[in-house]
């Protein structure tokens, strides 16, 4: 798979973008088919509509699920295991004396730990020169030099794992600075043969950097604070999320190495695990702290990358989850619908003309008013809601978010929207327009002062 650092903005399919969901929604499906049959607007307008209500009551759900957190007493283990953290770092001067310093104040004993640097011999910064200046302080930092171009993050992280020394492996993006006693965390939460995998909450360290970063950091401690933990509570689709996770080294010699021709490695490897009987261990007091975008095209980029990541992994897995032996019942629908919300934009793209039709005087629902308009009040305030509710919890942690949050939560509506329309370019990407796709390496950002660092 090939890797860009950037993406080179093409006006040739922005148009066709544009025609083909002009002629698609607009005309084929939506507009001409309404004007010709009797109800057809009714009947077709219920669908996406129907879709978001049951994704908001589906994270309602994992809301209450989520109110409180596991309590987990750390016990120093009487023979520590051997750790080996590994991160795949491609022109990272921007983060990585933050980062690196974070691991060397990692609560395990030195002797039982290594972090292993995996950078790229076609680094055009000091990313080389950076870990090899911490290299020789302090012997856990493990550079290796990779020489080849393939594989986004999968490649190198594959890298590090035959090189890796521990029982115990960790993986993490280098803009992450690790909390203190997470490596604590994750050794005793992998005594369970049944967790392929444990992994925390990743935080936002630069939240205060503009009003994006603001908005992006709230959305996020909405996934990982309900979705990603009310998933695992639930005994649903908890997942890894590339970035932040620890593996007991024997799971990666039963089920193989990170897959590098797709763009979402750690959804693949994910359903690896649940398919083989493993649980994804979700523990919101093992913190990372990592960078958000902070620019509209940096975002842009590396949601859609996700996204088509995603569709790739449904198109892979979706109909041998029902027939998977080693997952309940539960599991299984939850896998199901957690994998088809990437494809549900093809759906839910309608609802943008459905309310334009809809505000001027069209019926676009089979649903009665009194019944209808309680639920789109009710999915209009859903992440309002869920915003003021991670809030709310997080008051109690040691690095509480500030007031201004709370009305920041309002912006989080429009900002969906734009999800919706990444989903949709990503959904033409892949089923109609078949286009090549790259791992588009997200530009990194020096944190400036003021903003929140790891805490002890």
């Amino acid at each position: 798979m090939k890797v860009r650092t950037k993406t080179r903005p093409s006006l040739k399919y922005g148009l066709v973008y544009f025609f083909i969901t002009v002629i698609l929604i607009y005309l084929c499906i939506l507009l001409i088919p309404g004007l010709l049959i009797d109800n057809y607007l009714k009947v077709f307008g219920t669908i996406p509509f129907i879709i978001i209500v049951f994704f908001s009551l589906r994270f309602y759900v994992f809301a209450v699920a989520t109110l409180i957190k596991p309590k987990i007493k750390l016990v120093r283990p009487k023979k520590y295991p051997f750790v080996s953290i590994i991160v795949p770092a491609y022109n990272e001067e921007a983060v990585l004396d933050r980062t690196i310093r974070s691991m060397l104040e990692l609560d395990y004993p030195k002797d039982r730990l290594e972090v292993l640097y995996v950078y790229e011999s076609h680094c055009t910064d000091r990313t080389e020169e950076i870990i090899l200046k911490y290299a020789k302080k302090d012997q856990r930092i493990v550079p290796l030099k990779r020489n080849e171009k393939k594989g986004g993050k999968a490649a190198p992280s594959n890298y590090g794992i035959r090189h890796a020394k521990g029982d115990i492996i960790g993986i993490f993006d280098a803009d992450h600075s690790l909390n203190p006693d997470l490596v604590l965390y994750a050794v005793n939460l992998l005594r369970d043969k049944r967790a392929g995998c444990v992994r925390g909450r990743c935080r936002v360290i630069n939240r205060n950097a503009n009003l994006l970063t603001r908005l992006v950091a709230i959305e996020r401690d909405v996934v990982e604070r309900i979705g990603i933990f009310g998933a695992y509570k639930m005994g649903g689709f908890s997942n890894f999320g590339g970035g932040h996770g620890f593996f007991r080294k024997e799971v990666f010699d039963e089920l193989g190495e990170f897959d590098e021709d797709i763009l979402n490695e750690d959804i693949d490897f994910t359903m690896r695990l649940h398919m083989a009987g493993y649980h994804v261990v979700d523990i919101p007091q093992m913190q990372s702290w990592e960078e958000n975008p902070t620019s509209f095209k940096v975002l842009w980029n590396q949601r859609k990358r996700w996204s088509r990541g995603w569709i790739q992994v449904w198109r892979r897995y979706i109909l041998q989850v029902p027939s998977c032996k080693n997952m309940s019942l539960f599991k299984k629908l939850d896998t199901m619908v957690s994998l088809s919300s990437s494809v549900s934009s093809a759906v839910t793209i309608f609802i943008f003309p459905l309310l334009v039709l809809s505000l001027i005087g069209y019926t676009t629902t089979m649903l009665i008013r009194p019944v209808a308009l309680p639920l789109w009040v009710l999915v209009t305030i859903t992440p309002i809601l869920t915003g003021w509710l991670v809030w709310l919890l997080d008051r109690r942690e040691k690095d509480p978010p500030d007031i201004l949050d709370i009305p920041m939560s309002f912006l989080l509506l429009p900002y969906i929207f734009v999800h919706f329309i990444i989903g949709w370019t990503s959904f033409l990407d892949e089923f109609v327009l078949d286009r090549p796709y790259s791992y588009v390496k997200s530009d990194r950002a020096t944190c400036k002062k003021g903003n929140k660092k790891s805490k002890k």
